[in-house]
Formats: C-alpha cells, sequence, structure tokens
C-alpha cells in the first residue's frame, strides 16, 4: 500500500479558453440540481453470515456480514454490479452540466505532458510524451546523443520509440516496469491490462521500435520485433539487468490459472492472498519455466523482495526485504563476482532486522552509502565499510537529520556529489552537498511545490521535474560543467496549459487545531476572484497514512472546478504521513488512526469557522487509504458540515482487508483483525461497521473498478449496499459508482480518467447545488 497506493487528484486538463468569461463567478447555495428521492435503491439481498473474532476485551466477537456474498466473483455478484451501475448513471447523467463538463474536460486536456529526459546506455535520450489526449504516454528518443533542444523543436521531438496506445483500440494496456540494459542493446518492460497490478515482462531489441509505420492504418503487432522472452505472474516488482545484460531479477507470484491466454482479462479480477513471492533469474532466450530461483521463504510467505544492482561498478547485488509497508526493511548484499546467482549466495546480512529503513544510495567499492531513520525519525545519510568485519562495523553519519525537515530522497551524481531533497512544512527544497556531507548550495529557491530529481552518478547533470498548486510543471536542468555557479540551473522545458490561466489562482498554507490540540498545516488554493467571506464550497482532499506525503499538485479539473463554481481547494496535512517524518506518520497509524479522522474533521470546520468555506458546502475527496478517510469522516462528522463526499477505492471493511490480495500487508498501519488486542481498536474505526442510523449523511458516491487487486471492490461494493439498507430515507443520494477494465489508478488511460473526473466533480456541483453564474 505504501507508495503507490497514494493517489493525488488526477491531473486533468480542464476549462479552455472560451469559458474565462465565467470568470467572475457567484454562487447560491441551491437545492440538488437533481432531485432526490428516497427508498428507491436496488435492494440488495441480505445473508445470515457471521464472522467470529476474538476481542481482548469481550472474548468471542459475533459481527454479521450480511453482504459476505459479495466478495464472491459470482453472477449474482456481477447482476448487483450492473444493476448499481445503472442505478447510479441515471442520477449522474440527469446533471444536465455533465455533458458540458465532460467537453471541457476533454476539449482543455488538449495539452503536452512529458518527463525529464534520461541519458540510455545505447547513448540516446528517452523522455515520455503525451499530446493531451492520448490514452496513454509514448516513449520517444532522440535520434543520435544530442540533448533535444525543444526551445527550437517542435512537437514532442525525437523519435517514436515505443507506443503502447498501439497494444489495444481502447488504450487498457500501460507501461508498469521497464529498464534498459547496460549493453544498451534490449530494453525489458512489463505490460499490465486493464489495471492489474499483475503484469507481465517482454524483452525487446533498442534497434526495434514499437511505433505505427508512416502513412500506414494497420496496427503493429506487438511481438513483431520483440524477442519470444515472456515472463508471467510479476507483481510489486522491478526489473533489475545484471552488468553483463544476458539476463535480469524479478519477484513473482505462484502461478495462477485464471492468467491463461484465452483468459487474459481476468488478471486482476482475483481476491487470492498474494504470498509466496518469489525473486528469479530470467536469462535472456530461455523460457520461464528454466528461470533460476533466487529466493523464496516459506517461514515469512509474506515477504517480498526488491533487487538493485551497484550503479558504478555492477559488483554487488544489493537486496531490501520488506514484510509490509512498514518504513522498515532488511537489507542484504552480494558480491557478483564471488558468487553464481542461484539459491546459494552467500549474502552478507547487513541489515537483519525489521528495526528501521536502510535504502542503498551509492557504493564506493567497499564503502556504501544509506540513506535511514535508524534513530533519525526525519531520515539521515550514513556510510558504512562493507570490509571491515561485521562485529565491528560502524555506521558513519555523513548529513545528519535536520529535525526541521524531512529528508525525501538523496540521488548521487557527478561522481563525487549528491542532490538531497528536503520537505520542510510540505514545500521541497533541493540542496547540493559533497560526499563528505559538506552542504554547498541550495538550487531552485524561489520554487514553492513538489520535486522529482532525476539522476546519475556518472552524469555531470541531473534534471528536476517541478511542479506546484499554480505550476503545471517545469522541467529543470542542472549542469555541473557551467563554471558560473549562477548558470547551472536553467529551465529545460516548461508546460504550457492553454485553456487555464496558472496566474488566476494563487495557493497558501495556514494551520490549524485538531481534536487534540496538534497543529497541522494545510494548503489553501482559490481562484483570485473567489473570495473568503463564508459563501464559497469548498473541494477537501486528504490521504493520511502509509508515511505517505501529499504534496502540492496540478489538477487542472479540480482548478476548473474551482473557477466554474468559486470553490477552494483545501489539503489538509493530517498525520499518518511523512510530512514530518515518521513521528509524524505513527501519529496516524493503529490505535491512532482515529488521530487521521479527527485532523480531517478539524480542517473542514476550520475552513468554515474562518470564512473559507460555508458550512454544508465542503465536499471530502480522497482515494484508497484516502477512500478510508472520507468514509470514515463521513460516518463521524458533525451532521450539516459535509456537503458531498466522493471516496474512491477505499478500504472500507476494515475486518476483512487483510484476507485479500496484498491486504495483509497494510497492518503495519491499521493493525490486524485477527489480533484481539488491535480489533478493539479496528473495530469502532471501520467505515462498513460504523454507519450511523440516526443521523442524516451527505451525498456520497463511492468509486471502484472491476480490475482493483489492490484495493479489491468488495470492500466498496458492500458499504454502498450497507449505507443505502441502513438509510434507505436519507434525504441525500448514497451511490457507487463502478468502472470496467481499470483497476486502482495506475495505467488508466486518459478517456477514462475524463469521465471519471466529469462524474466526481458533476456529482459533488449536482449534489450540493452548485451553479456558475455570470456577474
Amino acid at each position: 500500500m505504501r507508495g503507490a497506493l497514494v493517489y493525488a487528484p488526477t491531473a486533468l486538463g480542464f476549462l479552455r479558453h472560451a469559458l474565462r468569461a465565467n470568470l467572475h463567478t457567484s454562487i447560491r447555495a441551491m437545492p440538488p440540481r437533481t432531485p432526490w428521492a428516497p427508498n428507491r435503491y436496488p435492494t440488495s439481498r441480505r445473508s445470515d453470515h457471521v464472522d467470529v473474532y476474538k476481542s481482548e476485551v469481550k472474548g468471542k466477537v459475533h459481527v454479521p456480514d450480511p453482504y459476505q456474498w459479495l466478495e464472491q466473483n459470482s453472477e449474482e455478484t456481477e447482476q448487483w454490479v450492473d444493476v448499481q451501475e445503472a442505478f447510479t448513471r441515471a442520477y449522474l447523467d440527469q446533471n444536465p452540466e455533465r455533458q458540458t463538463l465532460e467537453d471541457e474536460i476533454r476539449q482543455n486536456e488538449k495539452f503536452a505532458k512529458f518527463s525529464s529526459p534520461s541519458l540510455k546506455y545505447d547513448d540516446r535520450w528517452y523522455w515520455s510524451h503525451n499530446s493531451g489526449l492520448q490514452a496513454q504516454h509514448v516513449i520517444y528518443r532522440s535520434k543520435d546523443e544530442k540533448l533535444p533542444d525543444f526551445d527550437t523543436e517542435i512537437g514532442p521531438g525525437g523519435e517514436v520509440f515505443f507506443d503502447p496506445n498501439l497494444l489495444t483500440t481502447d488504450g487498457t494496456a500501460a507501461i508498469a516496469a521497464s529498464a534498459f540494459a547496460r549493453s544498451g542493446k534490449l530494453w525489458a518492460y512489463g505490460i499490465s491490462r486493464s489495471g492489474s497490478d499483475f503484469f507481465t515482462v517482454y524483452v525487446r531489441p533498442t534497434s526495434a521500435p514499437f511505433a505505427q509505420k508512416e502513412g500506414s492504418d494497420v496496427l503493429p503487432v506487438h511481438t513483431d520485433g520483440a524477442l519470444p522472452d515472456e515472463i508471467r505472474f510479476v507483481k510489486f516488482s522491478s526489473v533489475t539487468w545484471t552488468p553483463d545484460s544476458k539476463g535480469f531479477f524479478y519477484q513473482r507470484f505462484p502461478t495462477r490459472q485464471s492468467h491463461g491466454s484465452a483468459e487474459e482479462d481476468k488478471a486482476g479480477t482475483e481476491t487470492d492472498m498474494d504470498q509466496n513471492a518469489m525473486l528469479y533469474y530470467h536469462r535472456i532466450g530461455t523460457p520461464q519455466a528454466d528461470d533460476i530461483l533466487v529466493l523464496k521463504d516459506e517461514l515469512h510467505p509474506e515477504w517480498m523482495w526488491h533487487m538493485e544492482v551497484s550503479e558504478i561498478d555492477g559488483r554487488y547485488l544489493i537486496l531490501s526485504v520488506s514484510r509490509d509497508t512498514a518504513p522498515k526493511n532488511l537489507l542484504w548484499i552480494a558480491d557478483i563476482e564471488k558468487n553464481t546467482i542461484g539459491p546459494n549466495i552467500n549474502w552478507d546480512k547487513l541489515i537483519d532486522d525489521f528495526d528501521a529503513e536502510f535504502t542503498y544510495i551509492a557504493n564506493d567499492g567497499t564503502k556504501f552509502y544509506l540513506m535511514t531513520n535508524k534513530d533519525a525519525p526525519q531520515y539521515k545519510l550514513v556510510s558504512v565499510d562493507l570490509a571491515d568485519p561485521p562485529e565491528q562495523r560502524v555506521f558513519r553519519e555523513v548529513i545528519p537529520e535536520d529535525k526541521n525537515a524531512h529528508l525525501g530522497a538523496i540521488t548521487a551524481v557527478n561522481h563525487d556529489y549528491f542532490v538531497v531533497t528536503y520537505k520542510r512544512d510540505v514545500i521541497d527544497e533541493i540542496y547540493i552537498y559533497d560526499l563528505s556531507g559538506k552542504r554547498l548550495s541550495r538550487v531552485g529557491a524561489d520554487f514553492v511545490g513538489a520535486a522529482r530529481v532525476s539522476a546519475k552518478r556518472q552524469h555531470s547533470w541531473f534534471f528536476a521535474q517541478l511542479i506546484g498548486f499554480t505550476n503545471p510543471g517545469i522541467v529543470a536542468k542542472y549542469d555541473f560543467t557551467e563554471k558560473e555557479e549562477a548558470k547551472r540551473w536553467s529551465v529545460y522545458r516548461k508546460t504550457v496549459v492553454a485553456g487555464l490561466n496558472s496566474d488566476d489562482f494563487e495557493a497558501k498554507q495556514v494551520w490549524y487545531k485538531s481534536k487534540d490540540g496538534t497543529r497541522v498545516p494545510m494548503f489553501v488554493v482559490r481562484h483570485k476572484n473567489t473570495k473568503f467571506d463564508g459563501t464559497a464550497p469548498a473541494f477537501q482532499y486528504g490521504y493520511g497514512g502509509f508515511s505517505i506525503s501529499v504534496s502540492p499538485f496540478w489538477s487542472s479539473a479540480i482548478l476548473t472546478f474551482m473557477q466554474r463554481y468559486g470553490a477552494i481547494l483545501a489539503v489538509p496535512n493530517i498525520r499518518g504521513g511523512s510530512e514530518f517524518g515518521e513521528e509524524w506518520h505513527l501519529a496516524g497509524t493503529r490505535e491512532r488512526k482515529h488521530n487521521c479522522f479527527d485532523d480531517f474533521i478539524a480542517a473542514s470546520e476550520y475552513l468554515v469557522d474562518n470564512k473559507y468555506a460555508a458550512r454544508g458546502k465542503v465536499a471530502l475527496n480522497g482515494a484508497s487509504n484516502g477512500g478510508l478517510l472520507v468514509a470514515a469522516c463521513v460516518n463521524r462528522a458533525p451532521e450539516g458540515l459535509l456537503g458531498s463526499a466522493v471516496a474512491e477505492v477505499g478500504v472500507l471493511d476494515l475486518l476483512k482487508f487483510a484476507d485479500f490480495t496484498i491486504g495483509r500487508a497494510w497492518t503495519s498501519d491499521f493493525g490486524d483483525p485477527h489480533d484481539p488486542h488491535d480489533f478493539d481498536f479496528i473495530y469502532p474505526l471501520s467505515p462498513l461497521h460504523n454507519v450511523p442510523k440516526d443521523r442524516v449523511l451527505p451525498p456520497t458516491l463511492l468509486l471502484t473498478a472491476d480490475h482493483d487487486d489492490r484495493v479489491v471492490p468488495l470492500h466498496s461494493f458492500k458499504h454502498a449496499a450497507t449505507l443505502q439498507y441502513t438509510l434507505p430515507a436519507n434525504p441525500h443520494p448514497l451511490l457507487i459508482r463502478i468502472d470496467k477494465k481499470a483497476g486502482h489508478g495506475a495505467g488508466k488511460s486518459t478517456d477514462k480518467k475524463i469521465k471519471e473526473a466529469a462524474d466526481r466533480l458533476g456529482f459533488i456541483a449536482q449534489s450540493m447545488g452548485l451553479e456558475a453564474k455570470h456577474s
């Protein structure tokens, strides 16, 4: 769940030039645009199924689960899904502005999006590019070793190397992972279908691009030009080549019959527990059945494996072992020159207990640089020499912990330097350090937002992608070869959004007190014509879990909603994330999970009390762990505070989450419902089991997808049925939207994102009765 489960609002382009006439708007509190008649939900069959749990306080606890049958992939469940989706669709489509909203999104999504360029081993530059409405980003590359100059080059630049849009006609196939061999001649890439976390790895010579032939309408065949290698059942894995380019490491799970070639679309619809992960080595040109098993641990079926190879010398295998989503891991290292790849590798178990997190950054021979939270909740950089006997090893501090800033990332660059990204009060700062830990300079000091650095130790430059609430994206370059420091940092490429003027918006950060007195920061964004006079609606987004920070982001969709309806965007950085280090994370976990809900509700109350928003006009939104957050707050918030809620792909049954797919890994944050002690704090928090019977709930829309094998859709199925049964007379709709051929969010096509945004934001507007009026 950690890392991959963060699901910030999707940046969907919105609102074109023609809508600028709507900039001056006033909002009238109105009845819902789509009248709602209670007592008309589809009937959901209730069974007498009961689960028995052990409680430290009460002994055995019998918990009814009348919709347990919705956990099964049965014909009855499929019929329920069809009926619910049609019921919800009928409501959403009654919104007279819904189609206009979708059209505007589609029109204003037509702006180019791109990544930082990266120089690969074939001495060509590679980058991703989407012209605007393409289903998936296309991988482009330069025609030679020269870095493209986008001041003079028109369009995406270079040539197409791999176009995933040619894999399917509906855009539901996406690249899940990829890596270039050091020879520069081969590229391994994983393809996920319909949003599943499972993917299949293929290998293609870099001399054989996968692109549409000019002048031809015939789609190319994916296997044309590719090697016969096909690696299946891969999940939560990187692809790590050995230095000789003869093969790569990958993680896979046991064979599943439902993944047969004739039933490919069933990958992602299973709910079986993900366990017994295995680390394999694949040698190019051999069948997967001959792959070499490197690691598995039958005594610890929950363990998972992540392999790296030391960057410069390529001599060491670096294995990180995790057992759940907590920031703790084992770190084992092996010398390739002294080992044969296989189950008998002699591992130097540098870190052999789950006490803290250690991340490989770089090495000079046997001297390794590691980023860690060991005795440093805000993280620090240490070094250790593997040449020393294990009992004599000393972890020497290189960059000490900064008590006032979270150390988010470190990358080695230009041989003798580190690029270090800190998060100070949720704003990223980039610094240059030398290998001794001396801070040399800060770069991009005028930037406010989130930064992602792309660098290689052997290169004399690095790129940084910069983004913010009012900045759709900048790729900046730092060049060590420039003699003058002032000339080293420059803008390489800038995102231009034709239909939305970022200068019309402004963002600020405020601090508020939560229920227990803890100070929590919150970003507040508004259109400059929106007044803080207590009348505006608010779109409040949050996550609060798994040590994931919600940094400033760009969302054309949300900005358009704000512009059209005079709304504000509020992003409280509640406990459970890593905004202030591991202590901030732990304060929102297990028996302290209620702090996340308290923080989020307190944010809504602050907005109302300080006239940023109107009472009853605050709309909550979150996904994954954020979906849990929204659903829990809907149950708990004071009646009348909220105006609407959209909970996406949420973990809603906290008594069952550990029984499906990768859910067992989340017990580090949620607790283990099968442990009597943990059960006693989990049960009162579970949204499914705590729907209030005697209160009015705000309009609520649950979003899920049929191929979500991360947070399986049964969570939302059961919660929707429970809401509708418990509160049939609720004066506001309680609905569920179920996407098809889609997963937890990764790899979703642009078209699906557009339609989902129109439904999500359209539901909020129609259920709260918002209208945009010309002044």
